[in-house]
Order: C-alpha cells, then structure tokens, then sequence
C-alpha cells in the first residue's frame, strides 16, 4: 500500500498542471486562461465550439473538422477567447485539456470581467467559487444538466454557486468592467438567518471541494451553565493608596491591554497557571517580602488563563477551553456500486470565556458573570468600562463523499506490473530523473503507458482493482454547527445575527469567522457582536477605532497567482460597533505597533520579500483613509532600508515615526508624518545590532530593546539596551547603549511589550530576562547551568542610561510555568522594584528616602 501512495503522489508532482475537463456530448464551460487562437481544440474530440460575442450579441462558432468548419461559414469564426469567455462545446468522448501556468507568482492574472449591455456568455477567470449574488442585479442562468437562476421569482431552481471553468449566462443592464479582486473582497451582510446559513453552508462545501479537506468537526459540545452570583457585599474596600507604580506598557494611552498581571494601586494580581489560581498580594506586604497571599481566586473551571484586565473593581479573566471530538470511519462494503466514506481526523473544539469579578472588598471577592463563547480567545481591549473580546470560529461541518465507480481501463489494468516495472523501482530508489521527470533509460512497458495516457493516477481502487473517485459535488451532509453561540450564565443565544455577519462573495476561502463581542464591565454583561469572514492575527486599537488584519484574506487572485499583502479590516468603537471597511496593503506587518491612528488616518509599515529572494526586500509606509467602505492609500514610502533588510521595530508618535530595519547593521529611520498625503524619511543612523521595540521617552529621546551584532557577518550577539538622541530629528545620533546579560540572555521584552515597564515620573524603567549559561552534558547535549532570572532596573538620566538594580536568582524546576513580569513602585518615600512569576515573588529596595 505505501507503494500506492508514493507513485500516486509523484505521478501528481509529474503532470501537476491545471487540468479543464470536458465530458462527452454537449457542455457549457470555461478556459480560465488567454487562448489566442484555437489550436488547443484541434483534435479528435472536439466535434463544435460555438461562442458568443457580447458586444455584437451574436454567435461565432469554431470546428477542427474541415466539412463541419464549412457549414459555418454563415456565422463568424471564433478565433480567440479571453480568460472571462465561455463556449458551448460537442466532445466526442472525455478528455482533459492542459493549462501551463507560466505567470510570476506575484502577478495577478485573469483579474477582470468585461461585461456588455444584454447576453454575456461567460465563465470565473480564475480560481474562484463565487457567491450566486456575485453579479448584483443582473439575471444569471447556469446550466448542468438543467438551467438553474438567481432570481427565485422564476419556476427554476436557484443558482447557489458558480464555479471556475463552469459556464453561464449574464443579461447585464449596463456596460462594465468587474474587477475580480475588488468585487470579491467586497462585505456583504445578510437579510435573514436562513440566507446566513446557506451561504457559510455553501462557503463549507465549496472550501472542502477546493482543499479536499473532509474536516470532521463533530457536534458542538454544550457550554455547561454558570451559576450567575450577583450579591454584593456591604463592606467597601478602604481608600486605596496613590501609588507611583508602573503599570502595563499600552501602546495607546486610554485603551488598556490584557497581562498576566495587573494591579489596583493597593493589590497585585498575578495569574499562576502552574497552580491554577490567580494570586494576590498587597504593595505593603511586598516591601515587607511578605509572599504569602492575601487571597487567591482558583481557575481550575476557567482552565488555562491566558491574560486579564482590571479596572474600577472589575477583574476580567480570560481563558481557552478545549473539548475533543472522536469520529469513526465506516467501513465500506466490497462489489456495492456507491460507496460512501467519513474522511475524519481527530479535531478540538475551543470554547473562549471570560469570567468577571468583584474586587471591591479583597476579601470577599465575587464573581459576578461567566460567558462562554465556542471558538478560540485571539485579544482583547478595555476601554472606559467596554471590553472588546474578539475571537475566531470555524463552523464545524461533517460530510460523507459518495463513491462513483467509473467505468475505465484503468480497472482492468495490472496494478501490480506497474508496481514492479523498472519505472516505479527506479521512483521509489530515487533515481535521476530528467527536467520533466521521465526516468532516463529505463523501459516504462506497455502496463505504465496505458496507466499514464489514462490519466489512472486520477483515481482510487478498491481490493478488486476497480477505479473510483470521491463524488465532491454531492456531499451528503450529516451534521453541521454553522455559527458560534454564547452562553452567559447558563442562558444560550445566537453570536452572530445575519444583519452583523460581513462575508465576501469569493466561497471557496478559509472559513474562519473573526467576531468582536463587547461587554460592559459594570454591569458585567455581554451587549453585542459583529462579525465577518476572514482569519486575523494582528490587532490595534486606538480610542475610537478597532483595525484587524488578516494574511489569510480570500484568495481573490488565480490560487497560483497572489501578492504578499495583507487585508486590513476597520471598526468603529462606537454605540453600533460599525464595520467601516477594509483595504489591502504589500508585505507584512511586524506586530500591532506597524499600525498607528491619527486624524482619520491610518499609518502602516510593511515588509515585502526576504532577504534571501532574488527581489530583495522592500520596506514602505502607508497612510489609509476610510471612503466608503474602502481604507484608500493616501500617501506612501517605500525604500527604507537596504534590499534584504526586514523592519525589526517600529514606532508611530503623533506626526513622527521611527522604523529599525536590519540584516547586517541597523539603520534607524526618522520619519516625518505631519502631511499624511507625503510621508518623508528625514533622518538615519547606521549602527550594529537592531531594536526590536522602540519607547518613545520625550521630543528628545527614544529608548529600545535589541540586540548587538557583529557588524561583518549580522550575526546576532547579546541583548542591549540603547538611548537615541533626537534632539536633531534629521541627525539621529546613538547617546547611550548598555550591555545586559551575556549573549545567551534572553528577554521576552523583546518581543512582547508588555514585559518593559516604563515610569514616566521619574524615567525608570526594567525588563525581565534570564541568563543561560550552557556546560556540556551526556552525548555531548548542552545543558543550562547556574541559569538565573533577572529583573534589571534602569532610568534614562539625560543622555544617558543608568544601571540602578538587579533582582536575580538561579532558576528552579518551576521556571518554565508562568511569564514573568516586573514591577517598580513607591511607598513611604522608597522605590522598591519585584519580579513575578505567578505565585513567586521576588523584592527589593531600589532608592531609599526619596
């Protein structure tokens, strides 16, 4: 059997060209692809060809048969087809016509549709499934054995989709031009749950048809209910203390992020995941070195906590759950002449939850709300007492796929004299192959040639030797859990109305539903969602704004044929919670710092390319502005840095910029943004090393985290901490620069902001990090040795950094389970740092007597 698999998948490397099928007898189809003349039908097979030409609206018809060519001499040839073009053709029996692709990789093709006053013949001109609304108000008739429409007034069944290379009929009430790629990226909502359902229904089979997924996602689990405990305590907190403490370093200010640790100005909150609690301490008893809790809150019901907010005695948990789903495959029947399998891997079912409690009185903590929400927590923001939780879901779907037993040759054929022709033995020993891949001087025998010209390697065989294949376009759909719910406190709804759901008219695509839930924190209930198709991974946020962005955007392109770019969607934090629209932008970000708001606009930085391609890379700017539903690129730069350098950092502060590129030394880019219209580079310093986050100190200063290099090979070194001088805005100049650890130090600040912590009273700053240090162990293995944790304190002192304090000690067998993060405080006239790791707490006195 592992021979089977092994030819069948080099055979499907060997001819792995597009292939258009064509049937016996008359068809209605389309050649996704230019064909300049018609020699590619100039055989056997083909009887007619019949096209019509919409500008003219009459009929042209094409034959390779001299005596048919010349009883259509009253009609025009048709001498060419455009890649949008369908044609009536009469096969004489099955054959397939090959398409090479020879487009670069990052040229779109096939991207228009030209449509003409009246009838169009036409077909999708590139790899598209398209929503059956994709033409807007004109009446389209699609024909597979019998004629199917969009117009549900008419006594036809209803078009659900139109597929690449399937022809139809378009009555257009005006001339235009539909540019593939704008009008599939197009949101559209839904007028009822019912025209809800049966597009992500169509969006699920149309994507397993293209990706032959056969997902098994199983039933969806009930959320088990939560007791709603809403008593509240007469006892108030006392007043807390005005504490000068650092808090969780936000990119925007106002608009709060989820850490694994908060604090109140009184009490600390740190979540343990190892011991499954959240732990609290009080400042007071942390310059006491007094660790043991004031109190903890379990987690064990909420699971593993992946971060939490906490604001006006709220405390937000939140958490992913998993439940797993087992399937089992049917076996099938030998000599039955339909047979059906469920192609079912094991899956997992995540549910994201959020569960909401009353710190008002330490000692009596309340939990006010749970809410569950079946899907995976991807990040959430707070602002002024509204959470917005946004999350991903993929609707969960089981399908049977029929057998079809074809009736071919290649049922009759030895399988086993193929497998033991000199060609499979030389496959399977790897021998040298040419350029097309046939086995030079070996004897393929007339078994293989037979297997090959019939194209066999297309299909499945049973242990008779009979042919068959999966019918794709008949699933038989035996469960399906098409859109998330939440439960809140036991009480089950709907997540997504059609009304809140926006969704492109492309079908086949990754069917992740990103959803944005807001809750009022309050009162600790969950108000309302909006929705739309599409997988995110980087999320900003300012005050009254909400951008995600995808990389997995819908392929609107030829699937062979894309750019590197990435879809960005935007959301008003308002009343409605509105989706404003979207926009596309080249390469890639960064992290949420490549996105920053002002005045209206947008400002994004992207990389396209790597450093190892022969394009190099190219790293730019972007301003959008949002026009209708569309995030319109206002102005743009591009060239920053040399090829094959990456942008490292980057940081956005009002009308400046700083952009760090790197691949052997560190250019640091100042940038003017005050004319969004005209973004302009105004400074560089070239450096070894590279910043990987940049904090903007004042006018005068940025500080950053990154790595030394050496300044001939790249080679990154040790972790460093570096002071430029801004002062000059066109002369950056590098004022400072401190070397921590040795060049096995690690710091998680380096790529998560939230492990810097920064005080702007007294410009102090720290940042966790460990030391490895590695001796050789059994088997020559380098194992770490008298490793320590540390939290290192800082402060910009002019142009200058000072060391202040480290807090360390040797590693233990705990230290993988929690993140760490750092605090430095004041109480009683002393500043006082502290390094957490869950429930364990490091202090010390930092200044005395301020």
């Amino acid at each position: 059997m592992k021979i089977v698999f092994f030819l069948v998948f080099v055979w499907s490397c060997i001819w792995a060209n597009s292939m258009v099928h064509f049937e016996k007898g008359w068809q209605l189809v389309g050649v996704p692809t230019t064909l300049h003349n018609m020699k590619d039908f100039n055989n056997s097979h083909v009887k007619l060809i019949w096209g019509f030409n919409a500008t003219e609206q009459k009929w042209e018809g094409y034959s390779p048969d001299a005596a048919i060519s010349k009883k259509l001499s009253a009609h025009d040839t048709l001498a060419s087809l455009e890649p949008y073009q369908a044609i009536w053709i009469f096969s004489y029996d099955a054959w397939s016509l090959e398409i090479a692709d020879t487009t670069a990789l990052d040229t779109p093709v096939n991207n228009s549709i030209v449509l003409k006053k009246g009838w169009n013949l036409l077909t999708i001109p590139n790899k598209s499934i398209v929503y059956k609304d994709f033409f807007g108000d004109a009446l389209v008739w699609k024909y597979d054995e019998k004629w199917s429409v969009n117009d549900s007034s008419l006594d036809f069944p209803t078009i659900t989709n139109i597929k690449e290379s399937e022809g139809f009929w378009v009555k257009s009430k005006r001339d235009e031009v539909i540019e593939m790629g704008e009008q599939l990226s197009k949101l559209r909502t839904f007028t009822s749950k019912e025209e809800m359902l049966s597009y992500l229904r169509e969006m699920r089979k149309s994507g397993d048809y293209r990706n032959r997924d056969m997902y098994y996602w199983g039933d969806i689990a009930m959320l088990p209910p939560v007791v709603n405990d809403t008593t509240t305590d007469a006892t108030a907190n006392e007043e807390k203390e005005n504490i000068d403490a650092t808090t969780t370093n936000l990119q925007e200010s106002g608009v709060d992020e989820s850490d694994v640790l908060k604090h109140d100005g009184k009490y600390i909150f740190s979540i343990d995941n190892a011991r499954q609690k959240i732990f609290i301490t009080s400042f007071e008893n942390i310059t006491q070195k007094k660790y043991a809790p004031v109190n903890t809150i379990s987690t064990t019901e909420q699971g593993s906590i992946i971060a939490m907010h906490l604001q006006n005695n709220r405390l937000i948990l939140l958490s992913n759950n998993e439940s797993y789903f087992f399937s089992s495959q049917p076996q099938s029947e030998n000599n039955a002449t339909v047979k059906t399998d469920a192609v079912a891997p094991y899956e997992t079912a995540w549910n994201a939850k959020i569960t909401i409690y009353d710190t008002s009185n330490i000692n009596d903590i309340k939990k006010l709300s749970t809410h569950a929400i079946n899907g995976t927590y991807e990040e959430s923001r707070l602002i002024d007492n509204k959470l917005y939780f946004i999350t991903r879901y993929y609707p969960q779907v089981q399908y049977e796929y029929p057998k079809i037993y074809v009736d071919t040759l290649c049922s009759t054929l030895n399988i086993q004299e193929i497998y033991s022709s000199c060609a499979a033995t030389s496959l399977l020993i790897g021998s040298q192959t040419s350029a097309n891949g046939i086995i030079q001087d070996c004897d393929y025998g007339d078994t293989y040639t037979l297997w090959k010209d019939n194209q066999c390697y297309n299909y499945n065989y049973d242990s008779d030797g009979k042919a068959w294949k999966y019918d794709y376009e008949n699933p038989i759909l035996i469960s399906e859990n098409l859109t998330p719910k939440i439960v809140s406190d036991a009480n089950i709804s709907e997540l997504i109305k059609p009304s809140k759901l926006y969704a492109p008219q492309k079908l086949d695509q990754n069917s992740g539903i990103t959803t944005i839930s807001t809750f009022d924190i309050a009162s600790a209930q969950y108000k309302q969602s909006i929705s739309f198709l599409g997988d995110t991974h980087t999320y900003y946020a300012s005050l009254t704004s909400l951008y995600l962005v995808s990389n997995q955007y819908p392929l609107y392109y030829n699937f062979y044929n894309y750019k590197e770019r990435q879809m960005i969607y935007k959301f008003a934090l308002d009343e409605n919670l509105s989706y404003k629209g979207r926009g596309f932008v080249d390469g890639t970000m960064l992290n949420q710092f490549s996105m920053s708001e002002k005045d209206e606009y947008l400002r994004v930085a992207t990389t396209q390319g790597d450093s190892w391609s022969q394009t190099g890379t190219n790293n730019s700017i972007y301003t959008l502005k949002e026009n209708n539903e569309i995030l319109e690129i206002k102005g743009s730069l591009s060239g920053l840095g040399k090829s094959g350098e990456r942008i490292m950092g980057v940081r956005f502060s009002g009308d400046r910029g700083f952009v760090v590129t790197f691949r052997q030394t560190d250019p640091l880019y100042t940038l003017d943004l005050s004319d969004p219209l005209q973004p302009k580079t105004i400074g560089e310093l070239s450096i070894p090393g590279f910043s990987r986050y940049l904090h903007v100190v004042d006018a005068n200063r940025v500080l950053s985290v990154g790595r030394d290099a050496d300044e001939n090979t790249g080679q990154a070194l040790g972790l460093q901490l570096q002071l430029f001088d801004i002062t000059d805005f066109a002369n950056p100049i590098l004022a400072d620069k401190i070397q921590v650890g040795n060049d096995l130090t690690f710091s998680a600040a380096e790529y998560n902001h939230k492990a810097f912590v920064y005080r702007p009273s007294d410009l102090m700053f720290g940042l966790p990090f460990t030391d490895y240090v590695y001796a050789n162990g059994l088997d020559g293995f380098h194992m770490p040795t008298n490793s320590t944790e540390n939290f290192g304190i800082y402060q910009v002192d002019g142009m200058s950094i000072k060391e202040i304090h480290t807090i360390s000690k040797t590693l233990d067998d705990n230290y993988w389970g929690n993140e760490k993060r750092g605090l430095i405080f004041d109480l009683n006239n002393t500043t006082y740092g502290a390094l957490f790791e869950g429930s364990d707490v490091l202090s010390d006195t930092i200044v005395n007597g301020k």
